[in-house]
């Protein structure tokens, strides 16, 4: 498989492209063309009814949703899994990494504040947001801003050191 990969790979990374925006382009023609519409309208202009009655668009975007989530499935399950139970100790770094920052996600998720007020508590209540959810979203926001952080600390770190040698 990755023999096949590293040498049609990418041919058949640009025939599938090429593949799905021809089904757009054939989807979307035929579409306006059955609505009784033409290339030039601007669909912006359309009542809500009628944009509502427009779903030629849909073909195409399941299939660039499916192909995304596929990739990324094959992407985690095949080669990420796979790696880390064919190759273990080369793996520990990684696993330990990714051990290392569910840790602090849980910590960050543990103490996070559900107490909102002003256009959050109206947003809130409004979306119906459980407790859960609004720690799980605290929690991936600060673990982002975490990593950012820590980010551009080692690249500073990295750049005094490489001056240095």
């Amino acid at each position: 498989m990755y023999k096949l990969l590293v040498k049609h790979g990418q041919t058949m990374a640009l025939g599938l492209g090429v593949l799905v925006i021809a089904i757009f382009l054939i989807t979307v023609s035929t579409g306006l063309s059955n609505a009784g519409y033409d290339m030039s309208t601007d669909l912006n202009e359309l009542t809500d009814a009628e944009k509502a009655d427009i779903n030629f668009f849909n073909p195409t975007l399941y299939i660039t949703i499916f192909l995304a989530a596929a990739c990324g499935i094959l992407a985690f399950v095949v080669f990420g899994v796979g790696n880390i139970l064919k190759f273990p100790k080369e793996s520990m770094k990684f696993v330990g990494g990714f051990v290392g920052l569910l840790a602090v996600f849980g910590v960050v998720y543990a103490m996070a504040n559900t107490d909102v007020s002003g256009k959050l508590a109206s947003l809130v209540q409004r979306e119906d947001i459980t407790d859960g959810t609004l720690k799980f979203i605290s929690g991936g926001i600060t673990v982002t801003l975490v990593l950012c952080a820590a980010a551009a600390v080692i690249m500073v770190v990295s750049e005094v050191r490489n001056a240095l040698k």
